[in-house]
């Protein structure tokens, strides 16, 4: 579903989670096909890796094959650098209503009760969310489900290798940035906000997110490329206007994704980028795209 999208970012400062600070251990693990692609034109190699968008600990360090090719890499590529809070803060403006609005007022009254109703199940203040726009009030549910089983955004691979990159003291690029991704998430249709606010509420209220968020960093982690195919697509078709948000939300991106990817390219510097799974996995993703354009990709 969408929580699989560089979107994450979003829900970080929602409900309280931190940007990590811990640092990550160091041990190589042995080679295994993991969520990375190679991607060469006649001159270059750049490698796109596949991140889970929510995880733990001990997901890392990442599989043999991303560690090397980050290593090789001259420069790493994030969706968006949230190493600098304080601009992370100003660029999100975007998800918020101003002190004079709030949610109730671009709701159906039939979901702002639904919204309500479950905040005052689950013993959350309403006045908690209502500056919130529905598409962060959405991240914002999935952030808090996914701590009840340990899972963290802060453990996301952008996070991981924006740390490894500092380090290095490897030049990290925007692939997009925080204001364009929440730009793309406020363009969406009243309607589409709302299915994915709808949505969230009936899974977060049930408990369902939270076996499925684990079984997906099982996944991950074993590298099952097809457990995310199919999942992806079992995901949107159960709503009602699932594919109108898979295009908004995924499928429309690629054609742009892949212009970047062509850029970096053309740079002669072989650069590492990290992006969400969910454009990896699923009809007309980015791995088709850069197909048309006549590159060359492999998964590793």
């Amino acid at each position: 579903m969408f929580r699989r999208l560089s979107y994450v970012l979003l829900a970080i400062t929602l409900l309280g989670s931190s940007f990590l600070e811990s640092s990550f251990a160091a041990d190589t693990q042995a080679p295994a096909k993991s969520f990375l692609w190679e991607v060469k034109s006649s001159n270059n190699t750049i490698y796109i890796f596949g991140a889970p968008g929510l995880g733990n600990p001990d997901l890392y360090p990442a599989p043999f094959w991303a560690e090397a090719a980050y290593t090789r890499a001259q420069v790493l590529a994030v969706e968006a650098d949230l190493s600098d809070e304080k601009r992370f803060t100003e660029d999100s403006a975007g998800m918020f209503y101003t002190k004079a609005d709030s949610l109730e007022n671009h709701l159906s009254k039939e979901l702002y009760d639904e919204v309500y109703d479950f905040h005052a199940a689950q013993g959350l203040p309403i006045e908690s969310s209502n500056r919130l726009k529905p598409f962060a009030l959405a991240l914002g549910l999935l952030n808090k489900e996914a701590k009840t089983v340990g899972l963290d955004p802060g453990y996301d691979a952008s996070f991981y290798f924006i740390a490894k990159a500092q380090a290095d003291h490897k030049p990290i690029v925007e692939v997009e940035g925080v204001k364009q991704e929440i730009a793309t998430l406020e363009s969406l249709p009243k309607a589409l906000q709302e299915e994915m606010l709808k949505s969230a509420i009936e899974n977060a209220g049930q408990g369902k997110w939270a076996v499925e968020l684990q079984n997906e960093v099982a996944a991950y982690k074993s590298g099952d490329l097809d457990y995310y195919t199919e999942l992806d697509l079992k995901s949107y078709e159960k709503m009602p206007h699932g594919k109108d948000l898979r295009s908004a939300l995924v499928e429309s991106r690629h054609p742009a994704l892949a212009k970047k990817m062509g850029k970096y390219l053309d740079t002669g510097k072989v650069t590492f980028v990290v992006l969400s799974l969910g454009h990896m996995v699923g009809p007309n993703n980015l791995v088709d795209e850069l197909k048309k354009q006549g590159l060359k990709v492999e998964r590793l």
